[in-house]
């Protein structure tokens, strides 16, 4: 793993616009891990980008190779603690160190704000993020999430997928 030279900072709503394209590409990877395959409007990401970077309990860190946004960490203050809610790094940059860069900073940010604790939400499926939050020794906090259709009009699973070492319908 090679490491590059990488700022990080707090983004601002002057960030937004060149941070939309980024918090689309991590929505429309996400929905492949679930097993979908949605396009999210770049138009969406950009108000999502301004609602967050506006909001008083939410934020983002950028990392920037160069000049350029290359990735970043969207936190959100829920019940006391600070969670990560999305962290993302462009494929060409991805194994070079960002992401956990990314996940020091906000925990050294989190250490200078009083906090003692730090909070990462994920999504089983996403194995990778997993496994570099368990790297950085992150731990299980308290909970799944699980779903069960009650009525045949509900939405049907799509299929199948494993996590955790079970096997999952994904809906």
């Amino acid at each position: 793993m090679s490491k590059l030279k990488i700022e990080i900072r707090k983004a601002t709503i002057y960030d937004a616009e060149k941070l939309a394209p980024l918090i689309k590409r991590f929505w429309e990877e996400h929905s492949e891990l679930l097993g979908e395959k949605k396009e999210y409007p770049l138009n969406k990401a950009f108000e999502e980008a301004k609602r967050n970077l506006t909001r008083k309990d939410s934020g983002y860190f950028i990392a920037l190779h160069s000049g350029k946004i290359i990735g970043f960490r969207r936190w959100e203050l829920h019940d006391d603690f600070y969670f990560t809610r999305e962290l993302y790094v462009l494929p060409e940059f991805r194994r070079k160190g960002v992401a956990k860069t990314l996940i020091r900073h906000f925990e050294k940010w989190l250490i200078e704000k009083g906090q003692d604790i730090a909070c990462i939400s994920c999504i089983p499926h996403n194995i990778v993020m997993i496994q570099l939050a368990r790297s950085e020794g992150y731990d299980i906090l308290n909970m799944i999430e699980m779903r069960k259709n009650l009525k045949e009009t509900a939405k049907r699973p799509r299929g199948e997928t494993e996590a955790l070492g079970f096997k999952w319908k994904i809906l």
